[in-house]
């Protein structure tokens, strides 16, 4: 049994803004420079350059009615595949706002056991106990080509119990969105939609395509009228038909991605990019934002947390806007929710430094290859880290990376190399940074010990390898950067290095070890900072390889990728770091073993297609500074006293002179 009846005055998470830039609330505090030019670089395709040779003139399509707006043919294959795991929910019981009845609304599969669709239509356990989830609710083929409209009968029915997952955002002052458990059978059965956390997925002016059961009605999908009005960070505002019974259903952008969940509908009067007029505007939640919010929920802990963190194991990908760590770590204020929690901490970008360490060797002599610059440059803005070490790189190489990610993404970063005097064909190491978050330059190490970094292992007198070659094949280059408000002031040295070369036993490999850790000990014992060793290396360095600083307060610590290098951090007492988040194939090896945080629910972008190597990520969470609070004497607890004193007798002859 279907219900018919639906919904209605679904409250919009935000208004409709046609004329604002996208992402506006979010001001300049986001992990991007230039967010419009952000979405420019994710949503260009080939299918928007068409349309602007088509505006240029130098294509002539055969005919073009009003804008000229087609799709890869793809995506019919694409939305024909997912539209499988959409479903209709029928329900019973009392609704979000208290009242009884029973209603329909559209939901769909995200991963093994696990459905998903509006807090307005399963708005609690009780309602979703009762729920009849049913799949294949459609017209066949042989009767649409037959026109011939009768509803289906061949469906098929799922059991959900959200006794084992139940999570939800409230329609009022949430995000409209539940999660719970369904059987395995339905995903084996029908497919999932995947998740992605994708901030920057469309632009205004293009397409949102719905699946959706309009009115209790066999499965639809709105194909036409689809233009794409507003974006802020939480929502989408879109014109593609809907009815009352499409709330929460998938929306799709022109490549089939998953990019939002519809929600709502309302009347208002609205000027189409055609210049068309549309009395009625939709609002679907993103992703990205359901993802966020989800991760402040496992955060806090509570019945709710298990259930997030597997959601979250579903979601894949990065989120460009909050950095490929995401709220970890970021503090929000305890009044937040839902929607405005989602905004502060994409607005928390000033509370961590994100750095990153990559070997591209592939780019180094390559990069004259648009598609090899372009695909390094895609993932250094995805990830959206504020520096990185990166290895087995050229100078040509590196200016022009940074170069391509300005003007595709544009993000600002500044270079400096490790070995700034040698030919510009040889490979070393380098950092960029981005610098709306940091300052950097190469600084030199203590006197004492650079040349040891140019040693042989045939030096006369050393003979310590049977076969010979320089301790460090890549010069150890050391970097200095201190961050730029609005971020808290904090210093830090990092040294990019490449060691895998040598063999983890060879005593080459040691003594470059115990050289590292030389030099580390004698520039902390004169700066007092934080230092970060990172990149091509089998193990970080061992806390037995320093004999000094760990008794001066300084603590070793150490994690490593299982495949692509390890980093050592050398943490000062005074450090202003609160904790270190890993990149979910990196373990901690050395110091104290519930110091590093690993963010398990992280996955990187497909790198495997520019690169045999994957980047490594940390997140440094910077210390909230407060001023101290000093104890109030008697003096001020007087002086207190008599200031409420002196304020009740002016109240009373207020008063008494009014009356």
């Amino acid at each position: 049994m279907v219900y018919s009846r639906s919904l209605t005055g679904i409250p919009f998470v935000a208004d409709v803004d046609t004329a604002a830039e996208p992402f506006s609330e979010i001001g300049e505090r986001g992990a991007v420079d230039d967010p419009g030019k952000m979405l420019e670089g994710w949503t260009g395709s080939i299918d928007r350059r068409e349309q602007e040779e088509v505006v240029k003139g130098r294509i002539r399509p055969e005919a073009a009615i009003g804008r000229y707006v087609t799709s890869p043919a793809a995506l019919l294959q694409l939305l024909a595949d997912r539209r499988l795991a959409v479903a209709i929910i029928s329900t019973s019981g009392r609704d979000y706002t208290g009242l009884e009845g029973q209603w329909s609304g559209t939901g769909f599969i995200v991963g093994p056991n696990l459905l998903l669709t509006n807090h307005h239509v399963l708005n609690t356990i009780e309602v979703a106990r009762d729920a009849r989830v049913e799949f294949n609710y459609e017209i066949s083929p042989e009767n649409l080509l037959a026109g011939d409209g009768r509803p289906p009968q061949a469906t098929q029915t799922f059991a959900i119990d959200p006794a084992r997952l139940f999570i939800t955002s409230p329609t009022d002052d949430g995000l409209d969105y539940t999660f719970v458990w369904i059987e395995d059978a339905a995903a084996i059965a029908y497919g999932t939609i995947p998740m992605e956390r994708a901030f920057f997925t469309v632009n205004k002016g293009d397409s949102a395509f719905i699946v959706h059961h309009p009115d209790g009605q066999p499965k639809q999908v709105s194909l036409d009228d689809t233009d794409i009005l507003a974006i802020d960070a939480n929502v989408l505002h879109y014109t593609s038909d809907t009815m009352k019974g499409s709330s929460g259903a998938p929306v799709f952008d022109r490549r089939g991605r998953l990019i939002a969940l519809h929600h709502a509908s309302r009347e208002e009067d609205i000027v189409l990019p055609d210049g068309e007029k549309s009395g009625l505007v939709n609002e679907g939640i993103k992703i990205a934002a359901i993802a966020l919010d989800l991760e402040m929920r496992m955060r806090k802990g509570g019945k709710d947390a298990s259930y997030a963190e597997t959601v979250l194991k579903n979601i894949k990908g990065s989120d460009t806007m909050s950095g490929f760590f995401g709220g970890l770590g970021r503090r929000v204020a305890s009044s937040s929710a839902g929607p405005e929690a989602v905004v502060d901490t994409y607005r928390g970008s000033d509370q961590d430094v994100d750095i990153g360490f990559w070997n591209i060797e592939w780019l180094a002599n390559r990069f004259d290859r648009p598609a090899k610059l372009d695909g390094a440059a895609k993932v250094i803005s995805d990830l959206s880290l504020d520096v990185w070490g990166l290895s087995e790189i050229s100078p040509p190489a590196i200016k022009a990376l940074v170069k391509r990610i300005e003007e595709v993404y544009g993000d600002r970063y500044e270079c400096a190399f490790s070995e700034p005097e040698a030919a510009e064909g040889k490979q070393s190491t380098a950092m960029i940074w981005k610098t709306s978050s940091l300052a950097g330059k190469r600084v030199n190490w203590p006197k004492s010990v650079e040349p040891l970094f140019r040693e042989r292992s045939d030096t006369p007198g050393l003979r310590i390898e049977a076969v010979h070659g320089k301790i460090f094949d890549r010069y150890p280059g050391l970097f200095l950067f201190e961050t730029v408000p609005p971020l808290p002031s904090y210093k830090f040295f990092v040294s990019p290095l490449h060691l895998k070369a040598m063999d983890e036993g060879s005593l080459r490999r040691r003594l470059a070890a115990r050289i590292l850790a030389r030099a580390v000990e004698e520039l902390s014992s004169v700066e007092g900072i934080d230092l970060i060793l990172g990149g091509d290396m089998n193990a970080p360095l061992a806390s037995e390889d320093f004999t000094s600083i760990e008794a001066a307060g300084f603590s070793i610590l150490g994690a490593k990728d299982e495949a692509e290098g390890a980093f050592t951090y050398v943490k000062s007492p005074k450090s202003a770091i609160d904790n270190i988040f890993l990149s979910p194939s990196m373990r901690q090896t050395v110091g104290t073993a519930d110091y590093f945080i690993v963010a398990k629910d992280r996955t990187m972008p497909n790198y495997l297609d520019i690169s045999d190597h994957r980047p490594v990520a940390v997140r440094l969470s910077l210390a909230v500074t407060r001023e101290e609070e000093q104890p109030l004497g008697r003096g001020d607890l007087d002086a207190i006293i008599d200031k409420m004193l002196a304020d009740r007798t002016a109240e009373k002859k207020r008063k008494r002179a009014l009356a």
